[in-house]
């Protein structure tokens, strides 16, 4: 029998013939040592491991026990032949028998092992805690890698989709190895992005990416901006002591004016997120300045990240005051440069007028990243649900976000088309202009750099924004919709978009899921006679200027008691409010922190404990005033000028209840303690709440669907008769 004949035993999977044929060598030629191997190989590639390692234990035991080492090199060298060739067949399974045999003779054979790992990740039997089992970390350290980089790469571009910690460890002690291996840093960069944007993965995200900063060809822009995506993903991750520190590396590192302001917005940002308020005044003079300087300076933003950046310093504005005017002028002059910026960076569609082509249906496109279960995706989802889709097409721009049950139910099977990206702008550009949408709106405000940076490419003819923070000041922004209550009558003298105001109000729901309460008033030890306050704004609204009223109303009120419920760092949280209620003259034990809810129902059920909630300012509650106002519960707000101080003005107005608006501080603690201490009152405005879900448009998602198509197609006729 040939050479040749048995090879084709071994492909074919002839194994038993393979078997005989071997038995009959070792018998004429008990000294030929390469037929054992062959023989163990046959044995094990037909399922007979323990026979194969008894095989293979005969030259080592009674042959040539003193040529261990060239016995064992012999051995794998086959076994690594045949193992090849398994794979070059597709036979993974075969090659990974073979493979984990040769694990066991040569354990620090590194080849062997990234070949291995690799086929159990084709095979999906990977297991991170692998990398220790087979001691990757100390093989890799310990050989030579020449000839076998591509290879381990291969094996690197699949583990850094696993998030694990072990991974990050397994990182740290390779990393000395490839400190030269430029292939081995742009990896680790491109696959941190990825996680943390597209998989959302922040955390892990973040220590990948803090990994590339000893990166030693990198630029001085290249680092930076790892420096930005880096307090960016720690932050997301609310491990908000990590962020604070890169956030103090960037700031020693940066060398022009707009890194100075992202550096202060980042040390605010940060503060109040983290609901660090009673330190943050010390930041927030800095912020200011910088704003101002980068607005009035020549200076030209040279670096592409931060021209694609340049909006993110205007988040905290809305947070720390209310004051219009000065805001405006901050939005306005930083989304002008930033549009500049953007449109340097990108190709801008070219603006075609299409009014003579017009079909019969409007095309609206709807574009952000929080259209799931997110308040404005749980607040949109109602408008789209409405729309008449006899004269409207829909279309959802899904921008870097996860998808849900929200996302499915609500947009993906209520629209005409959903296209759902990742960061690449121009693909975004692409869709939007091959859709021909005809008014593109934008529900994501300053929250997301991507988005904006759409806006300000202006993709559509007509541009909106509705539902986000604020408009956002772009440029390629047209109208910003609000209702006669939301903005202040002049509020026109310091918009850049034209304010398009619907008649009543500039949202409206069908209401919201409730489920059963889980929060009792004995569990937190409360007497059922006490008058229960309830704040459910997160920590970036607990400004310590509203917080010093509540104090005033809980002070005021005996046996009362202020629930806190939003996220935040815990420890920063009580130390605001144990600070403010102890200069206030508060017993602190009259404030307690509420666990986080399981649901977004289960919450809503919750708020039945509260007799009264009291709002946020300069920042108002938005979904959580609507969700308020569903429950029939009273609530004291503090109205501003901002569009951000005026959501729970807008809402009240439009349930008919005027108990709770207040238009000063003074006010505010009236209403407050007014709404404490008169139980009657209390349930006259829970009565009105009841009669207005029968009555009111804020509860009418129907009808202000019709408001908002009218004001589509007013908008579109204003346009076609310009063109």
């Amino acid at each position: 029998m040939t050479a040749e004949e048995i090879t084709e035993f071994l492909t074919t999977g002839d194994y038993p013939s393979a078997i005989g044929f071997y038995e009959k060598r070792i018998t004429e030629n008990p000294e030929e040592v390469t037929n054992y191997w062959y023989l163990g190989l046959a044995y094990l590639l037909n399922g007979n491991e323990e026979e194969a390692a008894a095989t293979w234990l005969i030259p080592f035991v009674q042959l040539q026990p003193e040529n261990v080492d060239s016995l064992n090199e012999s051995l794998v060298s086959i076994l690594a032949a045949e193992a090849k060739k398994q794979e070059e067949i597709s036979q993974p399974h075969q090659a990974l028998a073979i493979r984990e045999k040769i694990a066991e003779f040569a354990p620090d054979n590194l080849e062997n092992i990234l070949r291995l790992l690799l086929l159990k990740f084709h095979l999906n039997q990977f297991h991170i805690s692998l990398l220790e089992e087979y001691k990757l970390a100390e093989v890799i350290r310990k050989s030579n890698l020449k000839g076998r980089e591509k290879l381990f790469l291969k094996l690197l571009d699949k583990l850094l989709d696993i998030p694990d910690s072990l991974l990050v460890g397994f990182l740290e002690e390779i990393q000395e190895t490839f400190r030269d291996n430029k292939d081995f840093y742009e990896l680790l960069f491109a696959k941190a992005t990825i996680i943390a944007e597209k998989r959302f993965f922040f955390k892990q995200g973040a220590m990948l990416l803090e990994k590339t900063l000893s990166y030693p060809w990198q630029t001085e822009e290249e680092k930076m901006e790892k420096l930005y995506l880096l307090f960016r993903y720690y932050f997301r991750a609310f491990q908000h002591r990590e962020a604070e520190k890169i956030a103090q590396i960037y700031k020693e590192n940066s060398n022009t004016l707009m890194e100075k302001l992202i550096a202060s917005h980042m040390f605010v940002y940060n503060s109040i997120v983290k609901g660090n308020w009673l330190d943050v005044d010390k930041c927030v003079e800095e912020y200011k300045n910088s704003l101002k300087a980068v607005i009035n300076s020549p200076e030209k933003i040279q670096k592409k990240y931060l021209k694609e950046r340049l909006i993110d310093p205007l988040y905290s504005l809305f947070y720390l005051q209310d004051n219009p005017r000065e805001n405006r002028l901050f939005v306005n002059s930083l989304t002008e440069i930033f549009q500049e910026g953007t449109r340097s960076i990108f190709s801008c569609p070219i603006p075609l007028c299409r009014p003579q082509k017009r079909q019969k249906k409007l095309k609206i496109g709807y574009i952000g990243h929080t259209l799931r279960s997110h308040s404005v995706g749980l607040l949109s989802r109602w408008l789209i649900s409405h729309h008449d889709r006899e004269n409207f097409s829909i279309y959802v721009y899904l921008v870097c976000q996860p998808e849900d049950y929200i996302t499915q139910v609500f947009f993906k099977d209520r629209v005409d088309k959903t296209y759902s990206g990742g960061r690449d702008v121009n693909e975004y550009i692409t869709e939007i202009e091959k859709d021909e949408i005809d008014i593109l709106v934008d529900l994501d405000s300053f929250t997301h750099d991507i988005t904006a940076i759409i806006m300000s490419l202006k993709p559509a003819p007509i541009q909106v924004s509705w539902l986000g923070m604020d408009s956002s000041g772009i440029p390629g922004i047209d109208y910003f919709i609000a209702d006669p209550y939301v903005l202040p009558e002049n509020a026109q003298e310091y918009y850049r978009e034209k304010i398009w105001r619907l008649p009543h109000t500039y949202v409206a729901v069908d209401g919201f899921e409730t489920d059963i309460p889980t929060l009792k008033r004995q569990h937190l030890g409360i007497d059922e006679k006490a008058v229960v306050y309830l704040n459910i704004q997160n920590s970036f609204k607990r400004n310590p200027h509203i917080i010093r009223l509540q104090m005033q109303i809980l002070k005021a009120v005996a046996n009362s008691y202020l629930l806190i419920k939003g996220f935040g760092d815990e420890k920063a949280t009580v130390d605001l409010f144990t600070t403010i209620a102890t200069s206030e003259g508060v017993n602190p034990d009259r404030i307690i922190l509420l666990p986080r809810t399981p649901t977004e129902a289960i919450h809503r059920a919750n708020l039945k404990i509260a007799d009264v909630v009291l709002d946020t300012y300069p920042y108002n509650g938005a979904t959580t005033t609507l969700e308020t106002l569903w429950q029939e519960i009273p609530i004291v707000t503090r109205v501003g000028e901002q569009f951000a101080a005026r959501n729970s003005y807008s809402f009240m107005m439009n349930v008919g209840v005027r108990e709770g608006i207040a238009f000063s501080d003074e006010e505010y603690v009236e209403w407050g303690i007014l709404l404490g201490k008169d139980e009657n009152l209390r349930k006259r405005v829970s009565w009105k709440l009841r009669q207005a879900k029968h009555t009111s448009p804020l509860w009418n998602a129907k009808q202000f669907a019709i408001d908002m198509e009218n004001a589509y197609r007013q908008m579109w006729e204003i346009y076609a008769s310009n063109c």
